[in-house]
């Protein structure tokens, strides 16, 4: 990128007097206004995966970036590549939905916060999780009742436990109930173990005839399960589905994938990454970047 800009701009040089450097030149109007244009269409025209990352935007002087482009707000930055013909859309909902006889199986993420660490970096304040949601289906048949939704939050590590055990084992996690502000996304973080008297939700994952693998939720009180805890007017529990060999392979995947972005190592490392190639960039160019 850096020689595109010096073959470009050599002409305009040589019709100097003899300049006495590189800076001296750039400040030149005309051939700043050419560098912008050189520099935009760099970033668009490149398709290595690093420039397609929002993470490439750090590797161009933020001097020569349009708002269009790249814009700071308060402790994050948020990218803007074409889309559509317009900027990138700043929010996005992956969900995968697998839809059974009298249950929907849907997974969700929740992804991790983000908080300011020294006075231009960033850490990850809390990890975030997946949601395995079970949506029975209407009495009537004719769709599902959304609102009626049971959800399981997994934590990186008990998706680690999934991946590693199944299909061969089976899996059961126990969570305990705080109420029912409390059940969608389980914002209590909380994976403690309980017993007595509490209720306790239960996921129960294994393998079932054939290669397909049953998902189970359940409100369990002293090992009792079909519980019906407070807070919730009309339960189902326990509610089942029955996953096809394909849709549990597409299940694994998404387990697999999306661990680094719960934790935040994609995001940190992509910075810290483009970070450090822009300091070996402009101390290799001796400082003109």
């Amino acid at each position: 990128f850096f020689f595109m800009i010096l073959i470009i701009c050599s002409p305009f040089w040589c019709q100097q007097s003899a300049p006495k450097n590189i800076t001296a030149m750039l400040s030149s109007k005309l051939l700043s206004r050419q560098v912008r244009t050189i520099a935009s269409r760099a970033t668009t025209s490149f398709s290595s995966t690093l420039t397609r990352s929002p993470a490439a935007l750090f590797l161009t002087p933020r001097r020569l970036l349009s708002p269009e482009k790249l814009s700071l707000v308060s402790d994050r930055y948020v990218a803007f590549r074409a889309f559509s013909g317009g900027p990138m859309p700043l929010r996005a909902f992956p969900q995968y939905t697998i839809f059974g006889t009298t249950t929907a199986l849907s997974v969700r993420s929740i992804l991790p916060q983000f908080k300011r660490a020294g006075s231009d970096g960033v850490s990850v304040e809390r990890r975030g999780k997946l949601v395995l949601e079970f949506v029975p289906r209407a009495q009537t048949g004719a769709g599902f009742l959304w609102k009626e939704k049971t959800p399981f939050s997994l934590s990186v590590e008990e998706i680690g436990l999934c991946i590693s055990q199944l299909p061969g084992n089976s899996v059961e996690l126990s969570h305990a109930y705080y109420g029912a502000e409390s059940d969608d996304e389980g914002s209590r973080s909380g994976v403690t173990q309980t017993s007595g008297d509490s209720i306790e939700k239960v996921l129960t994952i294994q393998q079932a005839e054939g290669s397909s693998v049953k998902f189970t939720v359940d409100y369990m009180k002293n090992g009792v399960g079909g519980e019906d805890p407070s807070g919730i007017v009309f339960s189902r529990t326990p509610l089942e589905v029955m996953v096809q060999a394909g849709e549990f392979e597409v299940l694994k995947s998404i387990f697999q994938t999306s661990i680094p972005y719960l934790i935040g190592w994609n995001t940190t490392m992509d910075i810290a990454s483009a970070n450090a190639i822009s300091r070996g960039v402009e101390r290799s160019s001796g400082g003109y970047y």
